[in-house]
């Protein structure tokens, strides 16, 4: 058994496993739909084993996280309860990186570190336990190379977002300029400055203070451009973010000086694509609700709640099984994140169908509860486990 089988194996639930297998469970007149790609990927497999690896090779020696491992915070509370500390976020200790020295062990993120804090680990003379996913090694690898040709990359992502802060201290590392994007609405604006129908100040004011690099100039900055796109997105948004800047720079350049100006490189993740697109298989079968079960801060587990909302069905992005209750759900609202209460969210009607799907940092346990947690509310009991 690898070590990724065993962690997956330490999340397991045996109905998820029944649901994976079957794709659908009904009891009563209570049914579920389960897509056939859901839940924790190779990345986040692949890093919790390190984990455990790291806690087995350094024992007894001080263990680190320098932010979330992945964005669940059931499987960051069981980290922390194993006594693994954090230098950020939910639990941080709060002078974690001045008590740092040579017998400590400090683990990089999935999602990857600010070359700041790479820098500042080496100086620091502590082991560094690297667990940053392969995916969004691509999209670095990728950047670097723009900065090399004198293209400036344009980032479809969220800022904040551990990954693309990454992306973007790299760039500023190697002396290249970045813009980043969110919406199409941002990339509307960005393509409109292209085709100089916005002048800079329209650009800035359509764009937060934050997307662009230190010293950005855009006359200067925006002559050439490369798109990547932070690996956790909604695969259709990314490639209309290519397309339309790609238009942009045709009717600016022509079609024989684009390949001068314009680079596009899709570095969305495979387990995020196949997340996408199972979602939006199970959502065509019509469910009368849709619930995304993943953590309120996962990119990609709000995107693959937004699936729901482009077919019209009832979509709700929890974090658990006490989001649930016969009356109301507690879930994260789009576009705009906050956390809201919606009531009258199961319907009375029967039969009654409901579709799941859950981020690539949900363990199986925790869909297994919500799914059980469905079947009560619906007034129907769990089907068998086995």
């Amino acid at each position: 058994m690898t070590d990724e089988d065993e962690i997956r194996l330490s999340y397991r639930d045996p109905l998820v496993e029944r649901l994976r297998a079957e794709g659908s469970l009904a009891s009563g007149d209570v049914e579920v739909l389960l897509p056939g790609s859901f839940g924790f990927c190779w990345g986040v497999d692949r890093a919790l084993a390190m984990v455990d690896e790291a806690r087995r090779e350094y024992a007894g020696r001080p263990l680190w996280l320098i932010s979330s491992i992945i964005h669940n915070p059931r499987v960051n509370a069981d980290l922390r309860a194993s006594g693994i500390r954090f230098l950020r976020g939910e639990g941080a200790e709060p002078d974690g990186w001045a008590r740092l020295g040579p017998d400590d062990v400090v683990i990089v993120p999935a999602f990857s570190a600010p070359v700041e804090d790479l820098e500042r680990l080496e100086r620091l003379g502590v082991t560094v336990v690297d667990t940053t996913c392969p995916w969004v090694v691509k999209p670095h690898k990728r950047t670097v190379k723009y900065v090399r040709e004198g293209f400036t990359s344009v980032i479809h992502g969220t800022l904040g977002h551990e990954e693309t802060e990454a992306t973007c201290s790299l760039i500023r590392h190697h002396g290249g300029h970045y813009v980043v994007v969110h919406t199409l609405e941002e990339t509307e604006v960005l393509a409109r400055f292209l085709e100089g129908v916005l002048d800079e100040a329209a650009l800035r004011a359509g764009l937060p203070p934050s997307a662009f690099s230190p010293g950005f100039r855009p006359d200067e900055h925006l002559r050439r451009i490369g798109v990547i796109n932070q690996t956790t997105m909604l695969a259709r948004e990314s490639r209309a973010v290519g397309d339309r800047l790609r238009r942009a720079l045709e009717r600016r350049d022509g079609g024989d000086g684009l390949d001068e100006s314009f680079r596009d490189f899709d570095t969305i993740c495979r387990a995020t694509q196949d997340n996408q697109d199972a979602a939006e298989a199970v959502v065509a079968a019509a469910p009368d609700v849709y619930l995304v079960v993943g953590g309120f801060d996962s990119s990609n587990t709000k995107n693959l709640a937004r699936v729901g909302d482009r077919a019209g069905i009832p979509s709700f992005h929890i974090e658990g099984p006490e989001s649930l209750h016969a009356d109301r759900v507690v879930h994260r609202e789009r576009p705009g994140g906050a956390i809201v209460t919606t009531r009258d969210w199961l319907p009375a009607k029967r039969p009654l169908r409901v579709a799941f799907s859950a981020g690539a940092s949900t363990p199986d346990t925790l869909l297994g509860a919500v799914v059980t947690r469905l079947f009560e509310l619906a007034g129907a009991p769990a089907p068998a486990s086995v």
